[in-house]
């Protein structure tokens, strides 16, 4: 490439949908809006799947960039982000060196777009706010507890917007579980939220399931990841990179 670099070339990471008629569908969406609100070149790829993560690297490396930014699409800075997805970056080699920013469900941010999306959900769907239990089901893992963890800071701040009767959590793969919560309050009108990225086979195929198996009085938001407002959040967090104004991400 000639003339002056690029500010920032970013990568949008995921682990890669498990499910679906399109497994990379919400990737790819958040990233053609974050490609139209900077401007920057945006690459995706994926842990598992295709395009892969070194691909991603290299296409962005190619638009010769003075900077690169990888923003993690996970709900939380566990294993696969800290471990799997950092070991991947580095053993490319790729110049510049690229930053690994602060994953999506650690975003301050988010908890108001989670508070959004539910009231938006439950409007469209007769459901009152006031009278109605949100519940936020997370991954959950057995691999360490950063996944709970998150879930859990992000109930928390959803809580002090006091837009619900209450709001609690359930998850997929730890205590307390999604099933067993909706049996034991099967009556409860109850806003399901899924702090997921993308409708892979957990956010797009075990909660819905799970919430007609059990007959509880409930809605499905979705998964946070789909949410239209989601690639301006991406977009803030990138344009901070830019202008040199971001909180400490990764080194």
């Amino acid at each position: 490439m000639t003339g002056e670099a690029r500010p920032l070339a970013a990568v949008l990471a995921s682990h890669g949908d498990r499910g679906g008629a399109s497994p990379n569908a919400a990737l790819e969406a958040q990233a053609e809006a974050v490609r139209t609100l900077t401007g920057l070149p945006v690459a995706i790829g994926v842990l598992k799947g295709t395009p892969t993560i070194e691909q991603a690297l290299a296409e962005a490396a190619a638009s010769g960039p003075a900077q690169i930014a990888v923003y993690p699409l996970f709900m939380a800075d566990g294993y696969f982000v800290q471990k799997v997805l950092n070991d991947r970056i580095r053993a490319t080699e790729t110049a510049p060196e690229p930053k690994l920013l602060v994953p999506l469900g650690l975003d301050p941010a988010l908890p108001d777009l989670l508070v959004q999306e539910a009231l938006t959900v439950a409007e469209r769907e007769g459901f009152e706010p006031a009278t109605s239990r949100l519940l936020i089901v997370g991954h959950g893992s057995k691999l360490g507890p950063a996944s709970a963890t998150a879930t859990r800071k992000a109930a928390a701040r959803v809580a002090l917007a006091r837009r619900f009767a209450s709001v609690t959590m359930a998850f997929l793969e730890e205590e307390p579980f999604l099933e067993d919560t909706l049996r034991a309050t099967a009556t409860v009108p109850t806003i399901v939220a899924g702090f997921f990225f993308g409708d892979g086979m957990h956010a797009g195929e075990d909660v819905p399931d799970i919430i007609a198996e059990t007959g509880a009085n409930a809605i499905y938001t979705g998964a946070i990841g789909n949410s239209p407002t989601i690639a301006p959040l991406i977009a803030a967090a990138l344009t901070e990179e830019v202008t040199g104004q971001a909180g400490s991400g990764h080194p």
